[in-house]
């Protein structure tokens, strides 16, 4: 069960990273359509209920580089819903992924959070869990799955630092 830690220093505080980032519309549909060059990517339902902002998104990646057993095995069109839940006391953010494909084969969790650097610098820490089973395949699905998270988080992180300073944030 491969799990892996993604660190990534931002300019901005945990506050501005959550609130103004993470959960803010704009930033979330330039992240994944214009900069991740995601197909698809849609929110399905966003609350904030006091201590607790969740949300559910629909996300469709792009397909390349999957391996031909893996295409096979996920068929043309992959898609995951990420739900989450952020902590406002603790300064959490916990998520699970439920894919459109072997979804009861396969488990992504994660929790993200910050650790302040110092005036308006953080780190973001990803926290993420991955384990496929499906027999011969599995070892290569986590493979993919982790290579594409770490590019994600690492583009993500230069598209926020961008973001952050474009709206003075």
């Amino acid at each position: 069960m491969p799990e892996i830690t993604i660190r990534h220093e931002l300019a901005c505080d945990t506050d501005t990273y959550f609130l103004k980032c993470l959960f803010d519309a704009e930033y979330n549909q330039r992240l994944f359509i214009d900069q991740l060059k995601f197909p698809g990517y849609k929110v399905l339902e966003q609350k904030d209920e006091g201590d607790t902002i969740s949300r559910r998104i629909h996300i469709s990646p792009p397909l390349e580089g999957f391996p031909a057993p893996v295409k096979k095995a996920v068929g043309d069109s992959f898609s995951y819903v990420e739900e989450g839940t952020y902590n406002k006391k603790t300064k959490r953010y916990s998520f699970k992924v439920v894919p459109s494909a072997m979804a009861d084969k396969s488990k992504t969790v994660g929790e993200l959070w910050c650790e302040p650097l110092g005036d308006k610098k953080i780190a973001r820490i990803a926290k993420i869990l991955v384990e496929v089973k499906v027999f011969m395949i599995g070892g290569m699905v986590e493979d993919k799955i982790i290579a594409d998270l770490k590019s994600s988080y690492n583009a993500a992180a230069t598209f926020t630092d961008a973001f952050v300073k474009e709206k003075g944030l």
